[in-house]
């Protein structure tokens, strides 16, 4: 399956004929890059490592037959994406399945030039892992554009509170923390210094996390971004093992010795995103019962422990389309202390409804729209406004259980 066109023709040898067959180019990929670090530097060497992205490859209702053409399996809607005119602007893509029909490979190259290969994995049909070796700045602009074209698609984000569970799969070897408010602070913008970053290495790290949370300390004003662990495969095996990067935005960065490994480990991850999407649609999307006709569904809500100076500029900000919320709406004002908004994710083209005061902001989530744009809110309040965040149900209960 082919749908666009390329100058020159990348070698076969890179496209995945199989999953065993990509198994082995990954894992080669990861050795060389595992390899080539200094002997005792935690400074990555000249081989590019392998990359892993969480992407939610639809929404949590099948599209109608109008929108979805005549093939709405993974692999269709693959094609369809490549096959995006806005993407074809900007880069050439074609795709090929393989003897396993839930595994396909995107070459793809950027303006004629440099370019990579992303394997996409769809053994789960709507939440899909995509790997590739290409350079970072250009899978993420690749993955990131390729989400985008499709309503119902998006890049998973991982909230502290899942960084925190995937540390506790292996050994953590360094975390990220992080006090972003320069996008909220008064006065903000380019100039606005409210803003500290903090990396962690060492067998201590998971134990300085620790003592971070604790109230009065950093966790008034750090939120977790990113934690590496080393993982190994069951059985004990010292010689298989990864060593992951794992960042909020659902970017996995692998060295060692094992892909199998990193795969176990990225697949831990994918399981918990998918159980607390669930878990959100489940008890909280709003929808109407077709036998009693009985509105179902339970909002949410967000706790603040900062509480929003300027509710007005605020959500004015919030909902501007831009970095890193990409919300779109347009508040209305009722009141000096309360804002609603109808607003649009961006990032997974679908609809949420706000309620908003100082304190806490109430979600409204329509029956056709993913879990994961909630956690996607809720992610990037923990990052740039406060890291103490909670999201509640209506008798005031956590939502994210891990």
């Amino acid at each position: 399956m082919r749908n666009s066109q390329q100058n020159e023709s990348v070698p076969q040898t890179m496209i995945a004929r199989s999953r065993s067959h990509l198994v082995s180019l990954l894992e080669n990929r990861i050795r060389r890059s595992h390899a080539d670090a200094p002997a005792g530097s935690r400074r990555p060497g000249n081989a590019v490592p392998v990359k892993t992205y969480l992407v939610e490859g639809r929404g949590p209702t099948p599209r109608e037959p109008a929108q979805a053409g005549d093939d709405d399996s993974p692999l269709g809607a693959l094609a369809e994406m490549t096959g995006d005119t806005a993407l074809r602007q900007a880069f050439g893509t074609r795709v090929h399945s393989s003897e396993d029909p839930d595994l396909a490979t995107i070459e793809f190259t950027q303006d004629g030039g440099p370019g990579g290969h992303v394997y996409v994995d769809f053994a789960d049909p709507r939440y899909w892992l995509l790997h590739t070796f290409a350079v970072s700045r250009l899978a993420d602009r690749f993955v990131s554009a390729l989400a985008s074209v499709r309503s119902g698609v998006g890049r998973a984000t991982l909230p502290g509170e899942f960084l925190g569970t995937a540390a506790s799969l292996g050994s953590t070897i360094a975390l990220t923390l992080e006090h972003e408010r320069r996008v909220f602070a008064p006065g903000g913008g380019s100039g606005a210094s409210d803003f500290l970053r903090a990396r962690i290495w060492g067998t201590r790290a998971a134990r300085l996390l620790s003592l971070a949370r604790r109230p009065g300390n950093f966790a008034e004003g750090m939120a977790l971004s990113t934690v590496q662990v080393k993982y190994q495969l069951d059985g004990g095996d010292d010689g298989r093992f990864c060593v992951d990067d794992m960042r909020w935005d659902g970017r996995i960065m692998t060295r060692g010795t094992s892909f199998l490994a990193h795969r176990q480990l990225t697949e831990a991850i994918q399981a918990c995103y998918r159980r607390q999407v669930a878990r959100i649609e489940s008890l909280h999307s709003l929808r109407i019962e077709q036998g009693d006709r009985v509105l179902r569904g339970r909002s949410l809500a967000v706790h603040l422990t900062r509480p929003i100076q300027n509710l007005e500029r605020f959500c004015r900000m919030v909902f501007s389309s831009a970095s890193p919320f990409l919300l779109w709406g347009r508040p209305v004002m009722r009141g000096p202390h309360c804002a609603g908004v109808a607003g649009v994710d961006l990032n997974f083209g679908q609809q949420l409804a706000f309620e908003f005061t100082p304190e806490f902001i109430r979600l409204f989530l329509p029956g056709n729209t993913s879990g994961g744009t909630v956690l996607r809110f809720y992610t990037n309040l923990q990052r740039r406004l406060d890291p103490r965040v909670r999201l509640l149900d209506q008798e005031e209960r956590e939502v994210l259980e891990l």
